[in-house]
């Protein structure tokens, strides 16, 4: 610490006088204090420049890629009868001949009349039973399918009725709950009918006798049952085909189409009986084939006179006797090979094995059985080896000579195996093992690599003929698995070509008589048609929004550099008002970004993709942006922005909206397609997307993001070592400025004693 004397001697302002010193001396840190400022304000320059890629991304994502860009408008020859609206995907014309029937939800409605009202406890209820605290519902699906899994509604005995249909209206159950005048009534949300055999729509998989005791006298008792039946599903012919939907809503061929009224109901209804009919035939010949093939084949000696049923039932035990079987050869034989793989190189040890003492062995795993010579056996301690209980058992059930046997096997037994080599051999190298003999040359055979050469020829005769035990075992579990698998798909085929027969017999059991009512009518004939206007002004949009983008990176690259407006100084703010400073750092800011190479290359790849044809629209012309009327800017100061032709844009979107819309967004594509030799198939936004995140990593690269320290990227690196510079500097001018007060101090010091002694000089 210097001692600071001011100019008391001198009556010079040292204060002052170090000041200016040191602001003079204070140049060096202060331009690298503006160093600093100015990559951080580069750093947010071009963080900023990817904070606007990102807005463009998220804007072509949300409104043109998750987005239908071919706008279509369906038209209903009856939208009385059939209405409809077109998706981007409407393709060709279609046409409903008729609607024999419409999709209609199941109900139930109670049998009887119950003497309670809302406001009645559950409990008051006649014949109530307080032990059931639950019910447990499962409804057909919007897809036309039962729903997995119940759910299950919870109540006490607080409960009233009306709290109860509100607990099952709430529920996710998939249905509807009404009570009125004592009467309670359940309807599935959904249309459809379930083409299970002998249940409804809505089915009580426990606590049905609950709905016994609301009226529902079928349940009285029961813990399951049918709650609603009676749900069918749309019946109708579209172009000539005769099918069925859940529902009345549906979607065909990009069409959403909604059926309002039944219409040709005779001759749509007899179309589909014979569909259906000659679907039955079909399932069944399938079926009975598949029954006699499987009784042949595994001996089941099925009467084919009998039902169906009946042959089934009498297959499904033999088939599930041939898996287990199956499955028993399999883990026989995964055990022989687990012992083969690892202990055939130790045979002469192990043969003298009980086959329990073997059985042991194998159930250990490699860190295991390497511990066995650590097992004391005259305290039968098995800490070493974390033994499960299974594994005790078995080694407290052998003899002392099985036990003493295994303590004296070398962990050194276990450190090469015949599985670990078989296992490292290539297809080749084990089709040679039958032929090959111990310790000849395999320098010719260009098959081998040099390491499979080295471990065959260093193989002895007796480890040779273990790898091809080995291998033979290895077979035997391959065809195990091979023939469980066999059986196992002829049960899943069995189950299969069931269910088919039973919902074709679904089919033509539901199908009833041909309606008595019919109206007769033209069939009902839906077309689209693209909006253009819609197509062009989102083309449009996205053009002005590109260019906006466009623009303001090109002003970035192209802003006046004010190399005499250098960050300011916090003493150089000092004597500045804020208007002031303002104005100063507007200059300082300018062109940080001008002729930068990152971002003008970034921009000259977007650019290129205008002109790139894409090969995967084939048949049409429109195969580029350029052709479909959109071109980049013919002034070079623009950068390169867009500029649309718009009646040769129509033109195109008239001819072919669907190239036009491949042309831009190409689900199909790839960015190297086989199918066109390797070329880009992709679609211009996929394409652009690409092209702006590889600049915006190589601006993270040099910029870095929010989430990344100083370390990983450029300027940050830059920022971190101009700090340190700033930490010498600041050290450096401590010091400095120490020695201008300890010189200034001496002087002082100096000037006070030669006052000093003229003072004495003067009274002698």
């Amino acid at each position: 610490m210097v001692m600071r004397i001011g100019g008391l001697a001198s009556g010079m302002d040292i204060d002052a006088l170090v000041e200016k010193l040191m602001n003079a001396e204070r140049a060096p840190l202060n331009k690298l204090t503006q160093k600093k400022q100015t990559y951080e304000w580069q750093r947010d320059a071009y963080r900023g420049v990817n904070t606007k890629l990102k807005t463009f991304d998220t804007y072509i994502a949300d409104n043109l890629v998750l987005k239908t860009l071919n706008s279509k408008t369906a038209s209903s020859s009856n939208s009385s009868l059939v209405s409809a609206t077109a998706t981007g995907t409407a393709t060709g014309t279609i046409s409903i001949d008729g609607v024999s029937q419409l999709a209609k939800a199941a109900r139930g409605v109670s049998d009887r009349q119950i003497n309670a009202t809302d406001s009645t406890k559950l409990t008051d209820i006649e014949d109530w039973d307080s032990s059931v605290t639950s019910i447990s519902l499962k409804a057909i699906q919007s897809n036309g399918q039962m729903a997995s899994e119940a759910t299950e509604i919870k109540f006490d005995s607080n409960t009233t009725v009306s709290q109860l249909i509100s607990k099952i209206n709430s529920s996710n159950a998939g249905v509807s709950a009404v009570f009125e005048n004592g009467k309670l009534s359940i309807t599935a949300k959904n249309t459809g009918e379930n083409k299970t055999a002998g249940e409804g729509e809505v089915e009580v998989t426990a606590g049905a006798s609950v709905f016994g005791v609301l009226g529902f006298d079928a349940l009285k008792g029961q813990s399951t049952g049918t709650l609603a039946s009676g749900g069918s599903n749309s019946r109708f012919s579209v172009n000539g085909i005769v099918t069925e939907r859940s529902t009345n809503s549906f979607s065909i061929n990009g069409y959403n189409l909604t059926l309002n009224s039944t219409f040709n109901e005779a001759a749509t209804h007899s179309k589909f009986t014979d569909a259906s009919n000659t679907n039955l035939t079909h399932t069944t010949k399938n079926l009975e084939s598949l029954l006699s093939l499987l009784s042949t084949k595994y001996s089941a000696g099925l009467n084919p006179a009998n039902e169906f049923s009946i042959q089934i039932e009498a297959l499904k035990p033999i088939l599930d006797q041939a898996v287990l079987d199956k499955e028993a050869v399999l883990n026989t034989d995964k055990a022989g090979l687990a012992l083969t793989r690892d202990y055939l190189f130790h045979k002469d040890e192990l043969n003298n094995l009980t086959a329990e003492a073997k059985d042991f062995v194998n159930s250990l795993n490699a860190d295991q059985r390497k511990k066995l010579a650590d097992i004391d056996v005259t305290t039968n301690d098995l800490t070493s080896l974390n033994l499960t209980s299974e594994q005790q058992n078995k080694f407290q059930a052998l003899n002392e000579t099985d036990k003493t046997a295994l303590t004296e096997l070398e962990a050194s037994y276990f450190d090469k195996t015949a599985g670990s080599i078989y296992d490292s051999l290539s297809t080749k190298a084990k089709d040679l093992l039958n032929s090959y003999t111990a310790g000849s040359s395999l320098d010719d055979n260009t098959d081998l690599s040099t390491e499979e050469k080295t471990i065959l020829t260093n193989l002895s005769e007796a480890e040779l003929t273990s790898l091809r035990d080995v291998d033979t075992n290895s077979k035997q579990v391959n065809q195990a698995t091979e023939a469980l698998n066999l059986v196992k798909a002829d049960a899943t085929n069995l189950i299969n070509t069931v269910n088919a027969f039973n919902t074709a017999q679904s089919t033509v059991d539901t199908a009833g008589a041909s309606p008595s009512t019919t109206v007769s009518t033209d069939a009902v004939t839906m077309t689209s048609t693209t909006n253009v206007d819609e197509m062009m002004n989102k083309i449009k949009e996205f053009v002005t929004t590109y260019n906006g983008l466009i623009k303001g990176l090109n002003d970035q690259t192209k802003e006046t550099k004010y190399r005499d407006y250098a960050p300011l100084t916090p003493e150089q703010k000092k004597d500045m008002d804020e208007n002031e400073i303002k104005l100063w750092e507007e200059k300082a800011k300018s062109g940080l970004l001008r002729n930068d190479s990152v971002v003008r290359n970034g921009l000259s790849n977007m650019r290129s993709l205008i002109y790139q044809s894409n090969p995967g629209i084939e048949g049409s012309k429109y195969n580029t942006l350029f052709n479909i009327g959109i071109t980049t800017s013919k002034s070079y100061n623009d950068g390169g922005t867009l500029e649309i032709d718009e009646a040769k844009l129509r033109k195109a979107i008239e001819e072919d909206p669907d190239a036009v819309e491949r042309l831009f967004k190409n689900s199909g594509g790839q960015k190297s397609d086989p199918a066109y030799g390797g070329s880009d198939t992709r679609g211009y936004f996929e394409k652009l997307r690409e092209s702006m995140k590889s600049l915006e990593v190589n601006i993270e690269k040099k910029a870095g993001r929010s989430t990344m320290t100083d370390a990983q990227y450029a300027i940050g690196k830059s920022l971190i070592d101009n700090e340190k510079r700033i930490d010498t500097w600041q050290n450096k001018l401590k010091n400095i400025e120490a020695r201008y007060w300890k010189q200034f101090t001496a002087m002082e010091t100096a000037i006070n004693k030669a006052n000093q002694q003229s003072s004495m000089f003067m009274q002698g």
